[in-house]
This record gives structure tokens, C-alpha cells and sequence, in this order.
């Protein structure tokens, strides 16, 4: 059982107050609790739309929530710089080599958009404590079942589910409006159907070429490039020898590690400054739950390989000093990020920012390892919460379209959310969800009841729960309704 994905159902749908809006009860979700979880079942979840918090996994149900949530990813093999992306590393290069830091006086700097909302969800955690304890703190003795092969692998499903509403059924005015929105508006930013513009510095020298060549002088070979300095020429002009000295380390933190309390203390600092939560709010326990818990099984690239899949803290040191914590998971095709924070202190480094297009270099070096490894996750983007637009800056993005889970240029899905929050966001009306669950599948999905292992086409014989099982099966996908094994109180 210790390579086997076994979680906990939640038999109803949390719902809390939202993060983002304030809503007190408008977040609402699917969610389990995870004894554990391969890398491969984790990677096959977000890519439905699922999200850990901690050991606990959650699903926005999209069409209810206040602020729908949309999975959002970035091609780092494809990764451009922007212009103020290259400043915030400029910036902290600058404060490495000779101490001087240029403030911002106003509020409207990168990093106040890019500031991480709390958006994580431990007190989204269902009431039924107890029984998560137990299913935690307990060892689950297996029966043996003659039709049960945990090769196989299952899953199962059960929640009062409301269907996700369809293009077809966005109303015939928001189609309209869409319409109207699909065509550029001049003073509106870049036309993204045309190619980008060329620098003025290569359009002054293919001019003057044409000049000359006009006037029939022979030149040597004038060579016009456009070449730009990739992401770790930018990051590694850090200065090693200028007044203050930076490192990053990568660790896998637990409560007896040696950079627990260090780690703890600015968690709480972080959390009490930019988010002003009370001293209860980011203790210790909190902490445990949210970032140092999780249900991920550590795998080693290789015999040899110091890295592997899992759960790991980056750490940002500078002169010695801890300034800022990236808490990730190493995926088998992506690096994603769970949480991030940093000490207030050096709050005019933009951190946020900087933390990021470290962990998208990070993801560029993995792949060279293992070349499956091509995206950088970045959780949720939440275009009806202005504060989280900042994700879509990383380019090139995609969103996860909620209901056929194809990746779709966040280009050509801005202009659906400017006119509803919730879309389908894939316009192939034809496409489909290949990873739907059959009726076969549910039959063979996996569940731990009275503490045997038995097969849902089993477990239905006796107690029900078709339609459970039905909704299960849509939330987790065909690829986990063979891997996955369930438990639950209604289960």
C-alpha cells in the first residue's frame, strides 16, 4: 500500500468565505483529504483543476464560486522576459553588488500587484477533524479481495454535484457582447493577431541598410539581430563578491529540520505583515498544515540524483540571513508552486516577482534533467480579483479550460472572462474531455470499506452509490479512477 494514492471523500461541498472577494460563504469546492499520493496522480488532478493545500486536495466547482478559478501554467521552454520582469532582477542585482535599493513611493509598483493573496485554503478544511486524525494516525489493515489488483489502481466519487453549464447556455446578450470584445480597440495595447513590433534599435538599421544599398555602396555584411539575454544570463549577474552575498538552497522541511523555526518565524512574520493575520492565524500548527504537511511520495530521479519528485522549500539567503521561503512541488511535467513568502523587510526587492522567475528558471534547469519537466504551475488565476491578474503576466500562459481540461492561450481567453466570470473557455465546440470516466471505469474503482479493499462494482451490490460514484468519476478523471483508492464516511 505505501505506493498506492489513498484519500479521504468528503461527503459534501465546502463552502467558505472567499479569499478574494470576501464572500462569506461564495467559495465553494469539492475536496479530500490525502493519506498519500504518487507524483503521477498529483500531476493528473491539477490537471483537472485540483490544488493541495497541505495533505488537503480541492476543486473549485466553477460555475458556483464567487471568483471562478482557473489553472493556470507557463511553457518555461518558451519563457519571455518582460521589460519590467528584467528590472525587478536588475533591481535586486543592483542591491546584491552595492546595498543601494531604489524605493518606490507609490503603491502601484510590480510587486504590489504580484503580491501573493492568501489564497490558500486551510480553513477551507472540512469539520470532520477527528476523522481525519484517524485516518492519518492509523495503520489500514487490507482483507484480501479475489478480484482487487492494486496494479490496477481506483478511485471513486461522491458529492451533491450541480452541472457545469455549457457555452451553449452563456446567454445570447454575453455572446454579443464577446463578439464586440473580439475586435481590437485602438489605445488598448498590442493587437495580439499581428506579430509583435521590432525594436526602434533593428528598425533604424534596416533602414539604413536599405539606404545604402539604394546608393549601390558595397558594405560588409551588416548582421541585424535581435538577440535578448535569456532568464539566467539576467539572474546570474547576482554578484558574488559586491556588498551583500545571495544563495538559494533547496531543502525538504519537517518539524524536526534544522531550518524549522527559522522557516516558522518568518511564515508568521509574512503572514501577520502583508496579510494581517492574527498571531493564531499563522502558529505553528498552521504552518504544519498548510506548508510543511503533504501527501506527496518522494521519488530520487535516479539512484544517485541528489533531486527527485516531491515537496521541497527553496530558501533565499542573503548574507546568511533567510529573506524568503518558495515552498514547491517537482512534478513529472511540471514545477508547481504552492506557496510563497518573504520577509517584509525587504519588501522593495518585489520578492514576489523575483521568487517566481527563480522557480521558472528552476523548472528550465529540471527539464535538462528530466525533459518531461516543461511547465511552471502557478495554482489558480482569478481574473475576477484584479490582485491575481498578475499570474498572467508570466508569458507564454495558458488557462485550463474547466470543462473539456485542454490548455488554451490565456491571449484568447481574456476577452470571454471581460465579459463572464465563469467560461468554457475552449472554443472548439466539437472538443471534448478525452479523460472522462465510463461505466466500466467507475465499476473498478477502488474503495477501503469495514477495512477491506473492494471493487465499486462490488461495493454497490450493497450499498448503493451510483450517483456518488457518477460525480466522483467526472471530478478525477478516467486517469485516477484507476489509481486512486477512496475512503469516507458515507463511503
Amino acid at each position: 500500500m505505501s505506493d498506492c494514492s489513498i484519500v479521504y471523500w468528503c461527503s459534501s461541498l465546502e463552502k467558505h468565505m472567499c479569499g478574494y472577494c470576501k464572500n462569506a460563504r461564495g467559495n465553494v469546492s469539492h475536496g479530500m483529504w490525502a493519506k498519500s499520493l504518487t507524483v503521477e496522480d498529483y500531476q493528473n488532478l491539477i490537471d483537472r483543476g485540483w490544488r493541495r493545500s497541505g495533505s488537503y486536495c480541492y476543486k473549485p466547482l466553477m460555475n458556483a464560486t464567487c471568483c471562478p478559478m482557473y489553472t493556470i501554467k507557463c511553457d518555461t521552454q518558451n519563457f519571455q522576459l518582460s521589460k519590467s520582469q528584467k528590472k525587478v532582477i536588475k533591481n535586486f542585482n543592483k542591491f546584491s553588488k552595492d546595498g543601494e535599493l531604489k524605493k518606490s513611493g507609490s503603491q502601484q509598483n510590480f510587486e504590489e500587484t504580484a503580491d501573493n493573496v492568501s489564497d490558500f485554503v486551510y480553513r477551507e478544511a472540512p469539520r470532520q477533524i477527528v476523522a481525519h486524525e484517524q485516518l492519518m494516525d492509523s495503520d489500514i489493515v487490507l482483507e484480501n479481495s479475489e478480484v482487487v489488483s492494486l496494479s490496477g489502481g481506483s478511485k471513486a466519487s461522491k458529492v451533491p454535484h450541480e452541472p457545469i453549464p455549457s457555452t451553449s447556455q452563456i446567454t445570447e446578450q454575453n455572446s454579443v457582447q464577446y463578439e464586440r470584445l473580439k475586435q481590437p480597440k485602438s489605445g488598448v495595447g498590442a493587437d495580439p493577431t499581428k506579430p509583435p513590433c521590432k525594436k526602434a534599435k533593428l528598425v533604424r538599421m534596416e533602414r539604413k541598410k536599405e539606404k545604402l544599398l539604394k546608393r549601390g555602396m558595397s558594405l560588409e555584411k551588416i548582421e541585424v539581430r535581435n538577440e535578448q539575454k535569456s532568464l539566467e544570463e539576467f539572474l546570474n549577474e547576482v554578484s558574488q563578491d559586491g556588498k551583500h552575498k545571495f544563495k538559494m538552497t533547496l531543502e525538504q522541511i519537517h518539524e524536526k529540520h534544522k531550518y524549522f523555526r527559522l522557516t516558522a518565524d518568518l511564515f508568521a512574520k509574512y503572514q501577520m505583515s502583508i496579510h494581517n493575520d492574527s498571531a493564531e492565524e499563522c502558529d505553528d500548527l498552521q504552518y504544519l498544515n498548510f506548508l510543511i504537511d503533504t501527501p506527496l511520495q518522494h521519488v530520487k530521479f535516479s539512484k544517485d540524483s541528489e533531486l527527485g519528485f516531491g515537496s521541497f522549500h527553496q530558501l533565499y539567503w542573503l548574507d546568511d540571513k533567510l529573506i524568503a521561503v518558495g515552498v514547491i512541488d517537482i512534478l513529472p511535467k511540471c514545477v508547481s508552486a504552492v506557496y510563497f513568502f518573504y520577509d517584509p523587510d525587504y519588501r522593495d526587492l518585489t520578492l514576489g516577482t523575483y521568487g517566481s522567475l527563480r522557480e521558472v528558471e528552476f523548472a528550465r534547469s529540471l527539464h535538462l534533467k528530466r525533459p518531461s519537466i516543461q511547465n511552471y504551475y502557478m495554482g489558480f488565476y482569478i481574473h475576477s480579483c484584479t490582485k491575481m491578474r498578475y499570474k498572467g503576466k508570466l508569458t507564454p500562459s495558458f488557462l485550463l479550460c474547466p470543462e473539456t481540461y485542454h490548455w488554451i492561450p490565456i491571449e484568447k481567453c481574456l476577452q470571454k472572462l471581460e465579459v463572464s466570470k465563469y467560461s468554457r473557455l475552449d472554443e472548439d465546440q466539437a472538443a471534448t474531455d478525452e479523460n472522462v470516466c465510463s461505466g466500466s471505469d467507475l465499476d473498478e474503482i477502488k474503495v477501503i470499506k469495514n477495512r477491506k479493499l473492494i471493487l465499486f462494482r462490488q461495493f454497490k451490490l450493497k450499498y448503493g452509490g451510483q450517483e456518488l460514484f457518477n460525480i466522483i468519476g467526472q471530478l478525477v478523471g478516467q486517469k485516477c479512477s484507476k489509481s486512486l483508492i477512496f475512503m469516507g464516511d458515507h463511503l
